[in-house]
């Protein structure tokens, strides 16, 4: 995987173009530290493309709760410990 700094998309966009086209993706960076990824897609692509990436960041996300809630000993909640949580929090908000 290719690393190009984020000014390339201003100062030299057809080498860019050229790049991501040859390498299938790039790593936007700024200041040295990765913030963007750039992915080669034909027009036939993109909607399956798109569905992906927000499933795969939908499962990053369940992934990351369900560390944080074992780290936290809340794995182990019943269903009844589970239901006052929920109700307590919706009280909260009210």
């Amino acid at each position: 995987m290719q690393f190009v700094p984020y000014r390339m998309l201003r100062n030299q966009p057809r080498v860019l173009r050229e790049r991501l086209q040859q390498s299938g993706e790039l790593v936007v960076t700024n200041n040295g530290a990765p913030f963007a990824l750039m992915i080669h897609v034909e027009a036939d692509e993109l909607e399956d493309i798109l569905h992906l990436v927000t499933q795969l960041k939908a499962q990053r996300a369940v992934s990351e709760l369900r560390r944080t809630a074992q780290e936290q000993g809340l794995a182990d909640l019943t269903m009844n410990e589970i239901d006052a949580e929920i109700q307590a929090a919706r009280a909260e908000r009210s």
